[in-house]
């Protein structure tokens, strides 16, 4: 949580920033996060009621998010963003070294609740070389596209995920565009501010958007993925490899709608080939005549597994800088796009304009029994085979209260499968959240 020091800081900041916001070059961006979370049967390290395990499993916390910056024109075409943010979270059992990551003789922090960075810190400069549409952007930015399955920060967590410091161009034309990026990413250390500091990952890649229709388009991309960290004795972080493939969509055809992906990886890590590929596929159909506007979509997402972690190939798929969010894979967030069969049913209600409820269960399985539950990195007990992870429920409600205010409640349970309830805890688990989100400027 923000001391009262750093609060009236930051408070005389925002004044500072507002006395300014009125010149027709600058404007203030910022607002704040509050959620109030309980958890029952898990935590974000380790599955299960056990005592043994790391941290406690029913924690029940308060998660806070500030953010503050402001956008200043310097032309119509050279403009700068700084927006910084400051995440904190009372009532963790987990401690700041149990997210220590180690990769040879580096050692770096992911922390996914607790940051005091920036989430933005660039320029900006559009028709680059008078050429209408082509733009060249320099600095910090969370590099998202498409529904971030592939890039993305995953914002749901507390201090964001994927944060980029990076060179991108960017042409855009009649409502498309392509993009060539490369950069580096950045290290979560609550304790330390990332400028000038380490960064864990080096990328670089090709994403393009092609409308099809009003609410449609296609978008293929290439994405260029090595492990800054490969000394003697290197862990999780040595990794050089390459993603392709596409993702079609369209929010309204016809009544139909659909979201397609197909994901290709080659290269390697920790010396062996990476040989692994993943889809999703939902299709929906929404009754616009009926009360509530329902619109019923069902789906697979799938990622492949190894079935032989011991030989020399890595076949398990994982996202190259995409976001494990609840919104891809499940509000429990147990879940993420590696060794994974998901069979997804949704309800979505609209009872009025600013709200959407939304009912959905999930279905999970592991691709290949031979290999892990990747969130939590376990594995069959000798003699096991099981590939069920479980059955899991949940019921969202979103209210855009204003343009400035938003409303969430969610509920989350997960029946646990024969996989957990024999290699892991035989337990159930659930989740819900409660939270208030304040947008300035944006």
């Amino acid at each position: 949580m923000c001391s009262k020091k750093q609060i009236k800081k930051l408070f005389l900041l925002f004044l500072f920033l507002e006395s300014i916001a009125f010149a027709d070059k600058f404007s203030v961006i910022g607002g704040f996060r509050e959620r109030f979370e309980v958890l029952d049967g898990m935590n974000k390290k380790a599955y299960g009621n056990d005592p043994s395990l790391i941290g406690r499993p029913d924690d029940t916390l308060l998660v806070s998010r500030l953010k503050l910056g402001f956008v200043y024109k310097q032309t119509p075409d050279v403009v700068y963003t700084v927006l910084g943010y400051y995440a904190s979270v009372y009532g963790w059992s987990l401690d700041y070294n149990d997210f220590r990551k180690q990769s040879g003789t580096e050692s770096y922090y992911m922390d996914p609740q607790e940051d005091l960075d920036f989430a933005a810190l660039n320029v900006k400069v559009k028709n680059l070389a008078s050429i209408s549409g082509l733009s060249l952007q320099l600095g910090r930015e969370s590099n998202r596209y498409g529904d971030k399955r592939v890039l993305g920060p995953g914002s749901w967590g507390n201090s964001y995920g994927w944060l980029w410091d990076l060179a991108k161009f960017s042409y855009k034309y009649n409502g498309n565009f392509v993009d060539v990026f490369y950069g580096q990413t950045k290290d979560k250390d609550k304790k330390r501010l990332s400028l000038f500091r380490k960064h864990v990952y080096e990328g670089a890649g090709v994403y393009g958007h092609f409308k099809t229709d009003a609410k449609g388009a296609f978008e293929p991309f290439v994405i260029y993925k090595k492990g800054l960290y490969n000394g003697v004795g290197n862990g999780q972080n040595s990794e050089e490899s390459y993603t392709y493939g596409a993702r079609a969509y369209d929010r309204d055809l016809f009544g139909w709608n659909y979201d397609l992906s197909y994901a290709k990886a080659d290269g390697s890590i920790k010396h062996k080939d990476y040989d692994a590929y993943g889809y999703a596929a939902k299709v929906g159909y929404t009754f616009k005549k009926v009360p509530l506007r329902p619109d019923l979509v069902g789906g697979r997402i799938y990622a492949s597994g190894d079935d032989d972690p011991h030989d020399d190939t890595i076949k398990t798929f994982r996202t190259p800088f995409g976001g494990t969010d609840g919104s891809l894979y499940g509000r429990m967030d147990i879940m993420k796009w590696s060794n994974l069969i998901e069979d997804v049913a949704e309800v979505h209600l609209f009872p009025r304009k600013e709200m959407h409820l939304k009912f959905s269960y999930h279905r999970f399985k592991l691709a290949d029994a031979n290999d892990a539950w990747s969130y939590y990195k376990k594995y069959n007990k000798p003699g096991n085979h099981y590939d069920d992870l479980g059955d899991e429920y949940d019921a969202e409600y979103k209210w855009r209260y204003s343009r400035e205010v938003e409303l969430q409640a969610i509920y989350a349970y997960f029946d646990a499968g024969a996989f957990v309830k024999h290699n892991v805890a035989d337990n159930d688990a659930q989740r819900f959240f409660l939270q208030l989100e304040y947008f300035y400027g944006r």
